[in-house]
């Protein structure tokens, strides 16, 4: 990606919050990449130090060169889409905004506080290190610190997030705090707590399927903040599976390990487009195998209840978090 010319690349006061000062923004091969996502990449950008002061990198997310080449142009209207949802958002438990920098050719740059890893990534080492479910102190704050957000988003900013994943929560430290990040396809929720979608307009609910609540995946014309709840259910089999949720039900048997690759592409052969997408919107179950200690057994609980399929069984944010600050959660489980 070409570096835009230098006056193009100096931050507004109409479009930035909290930088006073222009800002340049190397060619994307000068930054180190920290993650990637459907049509977009994010970079560290490393700031020298000012008056003396060492100052705190910034990550960066603009379009992948290969989504620029084929003009697909719908990443760049979510980074400006994020960018004015994020602006309005302060929280402790959400990604902060720094600012967001556009080109005179309109691609938009977004500018956020850098984090720590994503909590899927973090999961896909442990499953690779086959270490076992993610320790329940650690499930416990993720839980906790992402239902603060949720419950910040859905209650006073009015915002179903619409893309709760694990890939969408960000650890600092030793899980010190965890923060909610990619706002790209986040909805505005009315004065009722509903988002009501259209075919032929917006807005569109265009979350990942494999996170999707039932009623998303049933397309459903009107949704609320429970389709982040059912989102966030899945998250938390995630740290108890340490997969993906419905990779599981799509294993090609016990003995998967002992197959050939054409063996695998094979078996894959016979699933039809229908019969693929049929777990989404369900509740996955847990490892055949499924071990974990009684510490576990809230969280086990808290998973049953978010992923229920009846909108009136699944707890609120505010619900979760005083649940697990009380420290009693009964698994009421309807289905």
């Amino acid at each position: 990606m070409e570096t835009p010319p230098r006056k193009s690349r100096k931050l507004s006061s109409e479009n930035v919050q909290g930088i006073s000062s222009p800002i340049r923004i190397p060619a994307s091969p000068m930054m180190k990449t920290l993650g990637f996502g459907s049509g977009v990449k994010v970079y560290r950008l490393d700031r020298s130090p000012r008056r003396g002061q060492i100052r705190s990198p910034w990550a960066v997310k603009r379009i992948t060169q290969d989504a620029l080449e084929k003009k697909d142009l719908v990443f760049n209207k979510r980074i400006l889409h994020e960018a004015e949802i994020l602006r309005k958002l302060k929280h402790p438990n959400i990604v902060g905004f720094c600012g967001l920098v556009t080109s005179a050719e309109g691609l938009n740059t977004l500018v956020l506080e850098i984090c720590g890893s994503s909590l899927g990534s973090m999961l896909d080492d442990r499953h690779e290190e086959d270490l076992g479910p993610l320790p329940a102190e650690y499930t416990i704050k993720v839980i906790t610190d992402v239902a603060r957000a949720l419950d910040f988003l859905h209650t006073e900013a009015r915002v179903l997030h619409g893309d709760i994943k694990s890939f969408n929560v960000l650890i600092n430290g030793e899980f010190e705090n965890c923060k909610l990040c990619d706002f790209g396809v986040a909805l505005p929720l009315d004065e009722h707590g509903q988002v009501h979608l259209h075919k032929d307009g917006s807005p569109l609910y265009e979350g990942t399927d494999l996170w999707s609540a039932p009623e998303v995946i049933k397309h459903s014309k009107i949704l609320d903040s429970k389709a982040d709840i059912f989102s966030f259910g899945l998250v938390i089999y995630e740290t108890l599976a340490l997969v993906p949720p419905h990779t599981l039900e799509m294993d090609c048997g016990d003995n998967k390990e002992n197959l050939t690759d054409s063996d695998l592409i094979e078996d894959l052969s016979d699933f039809t487009e229908s019969s693929l997408l049929l777990p989404y919107g369900m509740r996955p179950a847990l490892p055949v195998a499924f071990q974990v200690s009684e510490e576990h057994d809230s969280i086990v609980a808290m998973f049953f209840l978010c992923t229920n399929t009846s909108l009136e069984d699944r707890p609120d944010a505010r619900t979760i978090l005083q649940s697990f600050e009380k420290g009693a959660i009964k698994p009421t489980v309807h289905d």
